[in-house]
């Protein structure tokens, strides 16, 4: 009796499934290019507008923070994009290497018990900004999260919850000008002198993008006759 040959399926199979993702990666990739190109014309107003308003009005509800600040907040620090890339700030990684090493008992509250064992690629993370907001990565210790929050999904959450806690006082009695100070350089406005910002116009441009987004949320707004 011949026997026949079994054909194996399986190297076939796996080919398919393997065409099947390169497909949707491929496609993912493309849909992002897409994206991407849509929004290179756009203002860094338009893209905040466009990215981020919906979760800044949804976490603002939850706050006392005005959408308008965290709006231009954005706008000031990653021009309103997604794809966000951290920045890495090498005077903050030296420095978390001397509290590691029990050469300085801590930075920024971080103490040597927070990052001993950390590794220095850990403490790069630490040391970069990330997210919208482009927080510090070690602000995760203040606000007891894992550092990929302040980047991910929640980032515009988390974010906002720092800054409540961080100097949401300021917010509150509506001193802006120190708000934003802060934000840039942990210190309130300085009463004499010029701005500690890295750029010196980074307090009055938040300023007036918080006018523009104050407006544009204004001629969003429902109106009595639209009630009826």
């Amino acid at each position: 009796m011949i026997r026949r040959k079994k054909h194996k399926r399986w190297p076939w199979v796996i080919a398919f499934f393997v065409l099947v993702l390169a497909i949707i990666l491929a496609q993912k990739l493309y849909n992002k290019f897409l994206y991407n190109s849509s929004q290179t014309n756009l203002t860094a107003v338009e893209r905040t507008w466009i990215n981020y308003k919906d979760e800044v009005l949804k976490v603002s509800s939850e706050t006392e923070i005005a959408p308008e600040y965290l709006l231009a907040l954005i706008a000031l620090e990653c021009s309103g994009v997604k794809e966000i890339p951290s920045r890495f700030e090498s005077h903050v990684f030296l420095k978390l290497q001397d509290v590691r090493s029990g050469v300085i008992p801590n930075f920024e509250s971080i103490t040597t018990h927070d990052i001993e064992g950390s590794s220095d690629d850990a403490l790069k993370n630490l040391a970069s900004s990330w997210g919208p907001f482009q927080l510090m990565g070690y602000q995760c210790f203040y606000l007891d999260i894992k550092l990929k929050e302040l980047r991910g999904s929640k980032a515009i959450y988390y974010g906002t919850q720092w800054i409540d806690k961080a100097y949401g006082k300021y917010l509150s009695k509506k001193r802006y000008k120190d708000a934003f100070h802060l934000h840039n350089t942990g210190k309130p406005y300085p009463k004499f002198g010029r701005p500690r910002t890295h750029n010196l116009h980074y307090v009055p441009k938040g300023i007036k993008l918080m006018k523009e987004f104050k407006t544009m949320l204004n001629n969003e707004a429902p109106t009595l006759d639209s009630t009826h």
